[in-house]
């Protein structure tokens, strides 16, 4: 039995929007803004030494082939949340790149 949808204002594509997609919101939301306060406490201390390259990197080669997968399924959550942490994953590896060599540099 399909899940009770309601009305949808978004992509065409995407159909309806079922209870299932709400928890996916609620969840890409969560996931996304958890990252956050780690990319921000790197770019106010100019300090990314705590940070795993190996993190970072599986990190982002998860969230692309996350996103390549929403992409595929037409899932906006998906495609959304994946989208936006590899924004912010992103943002690390910049961060990173220039804190760690600004360190390697002052030594």
């Amino acid at each position: 039995m399909p899940a009770r949808t309601i009305a949808s204002r978004g992509d065409p594509r995407m159909g309806t929007t079922s209870w299932v997609d709400i928890v996916g919101y609620i969840a890409a939301t969560c996931t996304t803004i958890a990252y956050l306060p780690q990319v921000i406490m790197v770019w106010r201390s100019k300090d990314a030494s705590g940070v795993s390259w190996g993190m970072v990197l599986l990190l982002c080669i998860g969230l692309s082939l996350w996103l390549v997968f929403g992409l595929a399924i037409h899932r906006l959550p998906v495609i959304l949340v994946n989208g936006l942490t590899l924004i912010l994953t992103g943002t690390m590896v910049v961060l990173k790149l220039k804190y760690d060599a600004q360190r390697k540099q002052n030594a």
